[in-house]
C-alpha cells in the first residue's frame, strides 16, 4: 500500500525535476524555477494523494459492510 508522504514527495520532485529542465532549456536561473515547481508539485501531491487515500478507504468501508 502506498503511503501520503511517498505520493507526495514523488509528485513533488517530479515538478521539480520538470522545472529544472525547463529553467535550462530557457537559459534562466534555475533555483526559483525549481522551488516554484516544488511547491506547485506539493500541492498536485496532496490533492492527488487525497484522492487516491479516500478511495482506498472508501472501499474499506464498503468491504467491512459486506462481511
Amino acid at each position: 500500500m502506498i503511503n501520503e508522504k511517498t505520493i507526495v514527495s514523488s509528485v513533488s520532485l517530479a515538478a521539480s525535476l520538470a522545472t529544472y529542465f525547463y529553467a535550462r532549456t530557457v537559459q534562466k536561473d534555475v533555483v526559483p524555477y525549481v522551488m516554484v515547481g516544488g511547491f506547485i508539485g506539493a500541492i498536485l501531491g496532496e490533492a492527488i494523494a487525497g484522492l487516491v487515500l479516500h478511495d482506498d478507504k472508501k472501499k474499506d468501508k464498503d468491504k467491512d459492510k459486506e462481511k
